[in-house]
């Protein structure tokens, strides 16, 4: 995995990614199983969660390393993210391939339960 200064330049490029609507752009960080399978990954999917990001949240303010798990073959990496529509703060799960450093799985979590 990429020392923090340059894991968190990524992240921040991925969040970016959405906030600008760049899906074939954010296809290139995504590993080519994620890809490859009927996943999360979809172009329609990822349309509708630029949308409610825009929509609900807008565009990132800040960016905060909370902590990663090592695992055998991926590294899971939890970022704390505000932006300026929305005081609550919002949790971006990044699990890149330990090898290729790519996404294997993307999660944002800001609905209220």
């Amino acid at each position: 995995m990429k020392n923090s200064e340059e894991l968190k330049g990524l992240v921040q490029t991925i969040i970016l990614l959405h906030e600008t609507n760049s899906f074939n752009e954010l296809a290139s960080y995504i590993s080519d199983d994620a890809k490859n399978e009927d996943s999360w990954f979809s172009e329609k999917r990822f349309y509708e969660v630029c949308e409610a990001i825009n929509k609900e949240l807008g565009n990132m303010v800040s960016l905060t390393y909370i902590s990663s798990l090592k695992r055998k073959s991926t590294t899971l990496t939890l970022w704390k993210a505000t932006y300026n529509k929305n005081k609550d703060e919002v949790l971006w799960q990044i699990i890149f391939d330990s090898v290729s450093n790519k996404i294997q799985l993307l999660h944002i979590n800001w609905e209220q339960i």
